[in-house]
């Protein structure tokens, strides 16, 4: 569903889409899921995240984590990918929220057992 909204150059659009992919794959067995897709829209963020506007480049970051945290057999890619993304800042305007670094966060949830 999200897949049509995260080319729009609308930034808010393309957020809303990266949210619902992530939001997908909390909600889906794996078994539902196209893994495949998930690895190239995974490949996508590391080669794209930078570059992003602010709202665009943390929910990027948030749909790594999602995967990275509900879709077990891509946990380690998206851990890698993570790491080769490195930080990822954003300007998320007069609020005391933080853009969480992936890998350490998918880790936090494998900890819990929460993959």
């Amino acid at each position: 569903m999200g897949i049509a909204w995260i080319d729009s150059p609308k930034p808010l659009i393309a957020v809303s889409g990266w949210a619902t992919l992530g939001c997908t794959v909390s909600i889906r067995d794996d078994a539902e899921l196209d893994l495949k897709a998930l690895k190239q829209l995974l490949q996508r963020v590391q080669k794209s995240i930078h570059q992003e506007p602010d709202l665009v480049r943390y929910q990027m970051n948030s749909f790594t984590i999602a995967v990275g945290g509900y879709v077990r057999s891509l946990s380690e890619t998206a851990i890698q990918i993570a790491q080769k993304i490195g930080p990822v800042t954003a300007d998320l305007g007069d609020t005391s929220c933080k853009v969480p670094f992936a890998p350490d966060y998918i880790r936090k949830i494998e900890s819990r057992g929460g993959l």
